[in-house]
């Protein structure tokens, strides 16, 4: 199965300590149409907001229902899984993504030093 990430989990080696194992395929870069990437409500991590015109640049990685399992673990109850269709260089990728309960309008910049504590602390 694939999913794709657009904050935290986006770099390879926090995604391989989350996920419980180092990827086996390289990331595939990819962009989701029609969301913009925002504040998750009363917390510093990112989440999608539906927005015609606006996309999300990230990464599409393939993952087994283990690696699934402690991706939802690290993700936490705030945030559901969806499916979404994204575009890519070599073509359309349908994928999971993960979104959270409560987006804000405030549009989201990474923090590098709270996203590697974060993988880091799991």
């Amino acid at each position: 199965m694939k999913i794709f990430v657009y904050g935290t989990l986006a770099d390879k080696d926090a995604f391989g300590r989350c996920a419980g194992r180092p990827l086996r395929h390289e990331p595939v870069p990819a962009r989701l149409h029609g969301f913009a990437r925002v504040k998750l409500r009363g917390a510093r991590y990112p989440t999608l907001r539906r927005a015609p015109g606006a996309q999300v640049p990230g990464m599409v990685m393939r993952i087994n229902a283990d690696m699934l399992m402690r991706l939802q673990a690290y993700e936490s109850v705030r945030y559901r899984l969806m499916r979404v269709r994204l575009a890519a260089a070599d073509g359309a990728h349908r994928a999971l993504v993960f979104m959270g309960d409560a987006p804000t309008r405030i549009l989201w910049a990474p923090d590098l030093r709270l996203m590697t504590l974060r993988s880091r602390s799991f």
